[in-house]
């Protein structure tokens, strides 16, 4: 073989690919900082905000981890987010 280092680059990035492919972003918390980032700002995205910063702020009082009440103000806030959506229709 002449280049290996390009052999090895292309398998590398083969399974990077892969690796990114399966993997699964799907946790709360990267759901609310993409759907935050594309969200227009009106009474939902201000709801939605509202209700992570209580939720936060509530089980930080509590004496959890800062990611663990993050995944947990996510989860609350996603469903203000859906719950604001679906009375606006």
């Amino acid at each position: 073989m002449k280049y290996p280092i390009f052999f090895f680059v292309f398998v590398l990035a083969v399974v990077v690919g892969l690796a990114m492919m399966f993997t699964n972003y799907s946790n709360p918390v990267d759901r609310l900082n993409g759907l935050m980032a594309d969200e227009p700002i009106d009474d939902c995205y201000d709801n939605t905000m509202e209700a992570w910063f209580i939720e936060f702020n509530n089980t930080q009082d509590e004496g959890v981890t800062m990611e663990e009440a993050d995944q947990k103000a996510a989860e609350k806030a996603l469903d203000q987010y859906e719950e604001c959506k679906t009375d606006d229709k």
